[in-house]
């Protein structure tokens, strides 16, 4: 069975954009399997003569031809030369050039060499470059503007999503952000932290992975608290949950900075399970509002899981499945052979027998007809299985709502806040308007969508979102 996509990989395809949006560029890869750039019209701006490459966030690409590396322009101007550097990479938004004896320069985004080592100069590579030079301490940012200055020694700094940057002295953490960098949130403890996370509600957390060491605290700078513990990964969860991970254990932090283990399924510090490693049927240690129970006889999720509904389902031993609270009762008295968590519309695929699918609501309401099974496929919608290979698609009603079935698998997405989906039918795909429930186009191919807004067909066609066809390989 084919699979339709959503791909954000640079290697399948990846669009630049100037400063004017009708500039914009992409690599498209030939039969020889060679990389080229072309405008949005399908006019060549390079030779196909590239191995691979890798987009910067703005102003260019680095390439690669035989091992050697480059840099254009998003116009294909070449603004440094195949060759030129041993190799480059991307740091923020800025370029590292290291040349045939590892020496180091950061380069803009327009390919202008900011800083190198020398018997003067140090570059660390942090999250963003830190340049020490004597006595003097900077980190560059965005292109390569000075995010920073000054004679304190910098441990550590870095960018995180949404522009919010950290960076890190002996005794004290400055917390800026791009949009607004006249704001400086002061930290009043020190340490190689790295930020890690932030949160608009909760504030900012921290991770020094030499020292072992978790902090967190509020929007102002206050800390909540300091605490070692080892991880590899820590951040507010969708719910605001401080969210700590270490190989395949996950722990939630109270705000004293005490970490629970977390193996089956949660919400948050007042409502999670706890399952029984020992005993696959229990008692497990169930946690509602703050109150413990247990509960045997029934078997749990092998793995932590984040969920936003307040029932989930367990599988109750010779019986069947069921949905159970965080109280540890039932919610419902229904059995089932096979069911599901409730997803983000608040449905949950069950079924009774073998090959009889249909979603119900957390009420325990049948929501839809019976299928042979179904799927979720993005957004409101899910496939509707009619047959082993043919489905209709249906709402969070379970109304069919367009009036043709499909094969293969499909997709809805959003892009540009407009609802695409992609459905396949006699080696056909159709990209339809969510919205308006109509076929914008088709072809005869199976169409990928890449996040940038185009689509790349299996045949390596290249399309807009109207259907117009940008590149043909």
């Amino acid at each position: 069975m084919k699979k339709i996509v959503i791909s954000v990989l640079a290697l399948l395809l990846l669009t630049g954009c100037s400063n004017n949006s009708s500039d914009q560029t992409l690599f498209v890869v030939n039969k020889k399997d060679q990389y080229g750039l072309i405008d949005i019209d399908g006019n060549k701006k390079t030779r196909f003569i590239y191995d691979r490459y890798e987009p910067m966030a703005k102003d260019g690409y680095i390439v690669v031809k035989d091992d050697k590396y480059g840099y254009l322009s998003y116009e294909g101007e070449e603004i440094i030369k195949l060759g030129k550097y041993q190799k480059l990479e991307s740091i923020s938004n800025m370029i590292v050039a290291y040349d045939k004896d590892d020496n180091i320069s950061i380069l803009s985004s327009l390919g202008e060499v900011l800083y190198k080592t020398d018997d003067k100069t140090e570059i660390v590579l942090s999250g963003l470059p830190i340049i020490h030079q004597g006595k003097k301490y900077l980190v560059l940012y965005d292109t390569g503007k000075v995010l920073v200055e000054g004679k304190s020694e910098i441990l550590n700094a870095n960018i995180i999503k949404d522009g919010y940057m950290a960076v890190a002295y002996e005794d004290n953490i400055k917390i800026y952000n791009q949009e607004n960098l006249n704001r400086e949130v002061k930290v009043k403890t020190g340490g190689k932290f790295q930020l890690m996370s932030q949160s608009e509600d909760n504030g900012y957390l921290f991770y020094d992975r030499e020292g072992q060491k978790a902090l967190f605290c509020d929007e102002k700078g206050k800390i909540i608290f300091d605490v070692n513990i080892e991880l590899d990964d820590l951040y507010f969860d969708q719910d605001g949950n401080i969210t700590g991970v270490k190989n395949q254990t996950t722990y939630l932090f109270d705000k004293k900075g005490v970490a629970t283990a977390i193996n089956s399924y949660y919400n948050d510090l007042e409502n999670y399970v706890i399952k029984n490693r020992e005993m696959i049927y229990g008692p497990h240690k169930f946690v509602y509002n703050g109150k413990e129970t247990n509960v045997s006889g029934i078997q749990l999720d092998p793995m932590a899981s984040y969920i936003s509904s307040k029932i989930f389902p367990v599988y109750v031993r010779s019986k069947g499945y069921m949905y159970y609270g965080y109280d540890g009762k039932p919610a419902f008295k229904t059995l089932f052979t096979s069911a599901e968590i409730f997803d983000q519309n608040g449905l949950a695929v069950v079924s009774k027998k073998a090959d009889k699918y249909y979603l119900i609501n957390q009420k325990g309401k049948k929501i839809s007809k019976t299928y042979s099974r179904i799927s979720y496929i993005g957004e409101k919608y899910y496939a509707g299985f009619i047959s082993d290979s043919k489905y209709e698609i249906i709402d969070t009603e379970g109304k069919k709502v367009i009036d043709d079935n499909f094969m293969d698998d499909g997709i809805v997405f959003t892009y540009n806040d407009n609802i695409y989906g992609i459905f396949n039918k006699s080696g056909s795909s159709y990209v339809y308007d969510m919205n308006e429930l109509e076929v914008i186009f088709f072809v005869e191919d199976t169409l990928e969508f890449v996040d940038n807004g185009y689509f790349t067909s299996e045949s390596g066609n290249y399309y807009t979102l109207d259907g117009e066809e940008i590149y043909k390989r």
